[in-house]
């Protein structure tokens, strides 16, 4: 006849699992005066869980928030997650939700190949859209009251679907903090061109909120301009090339005669022995047949040898529905060059901390759902002031606990 354990024997377990004093979780908790990680755990909480409640052992949300300070403290696939889950500290494990195990006397962790396989059946859309307005909810705007948004696609290297092709995500970024607060997947059928309206439909101001979108010059496109500044009342600054000869011939036609007076704004930067100078003129965008547009700029960027022999000089025509008073020769400088912090904070930090496109994940909705966790984790350590994103992930791993702080918004 099998026997209920004693009353030291419980005793024992209560305090393994339960006892704060003693967890080395708990001066973290301290630290930041209590807080918990509730409000994460109740939007990953809202992700509907699609597997049948027989045989289920572990929440999703548990999975998620595991997986989720593994992927803080660096961990870069399944097998690596699972790996750091096993050694999480058992109140660590207790803090993310975990359930007790009355058989082992522990909280269990998840296999990979049970996060594998939960993470092919989630909507991963879903959980894009939940995480982005929970992190833009964190995330507040400048001085100015405006929001700088930079668009951008990520193809997924080493991902291909089932008929071969390329698996690529658009994603939306703000400039200055960095933080990724929309990501779609882009249907195999057609391009990130026509997913605009998908990405940004979930982005909302606020009020008294201005939103700048900014994008390539792949998106220089009637039907995205009346979307954004008709349609949502954003702003939009475009770039014309090659893609669009004929807006392209306008503006440069009518900018070409700005360049011989004197530029409204002017920059020289002197990095990697070389001396970069950027001089920026704008002007109304009068005759210029495109939707909503205002303005025009052209930005001159001409790149000098220490002894001032210029080395290339390159042009960018530029299109935006901003008017005069909302934007200057200073601002539009300012939103084109930051609008590449999306290739520097977000793809290459994919690239290079969690060595994104080396991966060869090829099941369901796999590869985004890793994708929005490395976006989480990159997006909470920027808003938690952590710049060097690879040493704060190598630091987390020193000590999973250490992510707590992450999570606490």
């Amino acid at each position: 006849m099998l026997k209920s354990p004693n009353l030291r024997q419980k005793a024992i377990r209560v305090s393994l699992s339960h006892d704060s004093s003693s967890s080395p979780c708990s001066p973290l908790d301290a630290e930041q005066g209590g807080p918990t990680v509730a409000s994460l755990l109740s939007v990953l909480g809202g992700i509907q869980d699609s597997r049948k409640a027989r045989g289920k052992i572990y929440q999703l949300v548990f999975v998620l928030a595991v997986s989720l300070v593994a992927v803080l403290g660096g961990a870069a696939n399944f097998r690596q997650i699972a790996d750091q889950a096993a050694d999480f500290p058992q109140d660590l494990l207790e803090k993310l939700g975990g359930k007790w195990c009355h058989f082992r006397r522990r909280y269990r962790v998840p296999s990979e190949k049970t996060m594998r396989n939960m993470f092919a059946s989630i909507d991963a859309d879903h959980l894009d859209r939940t995480v982005g307005r929970w992190l833009r909810e964190h995330v507040y705007h400048d001085g100015d009251k405006t929001l700088h948004v930079a668009i951008d696609g990520k193809v997924l290297r080493g991902v291909r679907t089932g008929d071969d092709h390329q698996f690529t995500l658009f994603s939306a970024m703000i400039h200055d903090n960095g933080v990724t607060i929309a990501q779609i997947r882009v249907p195999l059928d057609t391009n990130e061109i026509t997913q605009v309206k998908a990405l940004l439909d979930p982005v909302t101001a606020r009020e008294g909120e201005r939103v700048v979108v900014t994008m390539d010059a792949a998106h220089t496109q009637r039907d995205t301009a009346t979307y954004l500044a008709g349609t949502r009342g954003f702003d939009y600054i475009m770039n014309t090339k090659g893609n669009q000869p004929t807006l392209l011939l306008a503006v440069s036609k009518k900018a070409v005669s700005l360049i011989m007076d004197t530029p409204g704004h002017v920059v020289r930067e002197r990095a990697h022995g070389r001396i970069n100078q950027w001089e920026t003129w704008i002007t109304t965008a009068d005759g210029i047949d495109f939707p909503h547009a205002q303005q025009i700029g052209c930005i001159r960027r001409q790149v000098f040898g220490l002894d001032q022999v210029r080395i290339s000089r390159e042009y960018a025509w530029i299109l935006t529905s901003a008017p005069p008073s909302n934007m200057t020769a200073t601002d539009l400088h300012e939103h084109v060059r930051a609008h590449w912090g999306i290739e520097n904070k977000s793809h290459y930090v994919r690239d290079t901390t969690w060595r994104e496109d080396a991966h060869h994940i090829n099941i369901g909705n796999a590869p985004q759902v890793m994708a929005t966790l490395r976006n989480t984790a990159a997006s909470l350590l920027r808003i938690h002031g952590h710049l060097q994103i690879k040493k704060t992930t190598e630091w987390i791993s020193r000590n999973p606990c250490r992510a707590l702080a992450m999570l606490i918004t």
